[in-house]
């Protein structure tokens, strides 16, 4: 109890002298500092940048397709003879994962 009477006396102290504390008005806000970059250099150098950007970032090159595309594969047949069999595509139809082979075959 002694404890908790030390405290709010101790905190009743600070709060006498928070009161006796002068605190001064509001002066508003400080004054902006001047740009001292001229205007025109500031247009000058936004028009060279869009001028320019061509040839700084140039554009993403564009990947064709192939045309033409072989498909060997070697298959298996009933007398368990190996033979390559070769297809032609424009593209690339079916996409086999490469795992899917340890499924069907092992």
């Amino acid at each position: 109890m002694k404890q908790d009477q030390d405290i709010q006396r101790f905190f009743d102290e600070l709060k006498a002298k928070d009161q006796q504390l002068a605190i001064p008005e509001f002066q508003g806000l400080p004054k902006p500092k001047v740009n001292m970059t001229p205007l025109w250099l500031t247009i000058g150098i936004a028009a060279s940048l869009f001028l320019f950007a061509p040839l700084i970032w140039p554009e993403e090159e564009q990947i064709e397709v192939p045309r033409d595309v072989l498909i060997i594969t070697l298959e298996e047949n009933e007398n368990d003879e190996q033979q390559f069999t070769i297809q032609q595509t424009t593209y690339l139809d079916i996409w086999e994962s490469p795992t899917s082979a340890l499924l069907t075959e092992y």
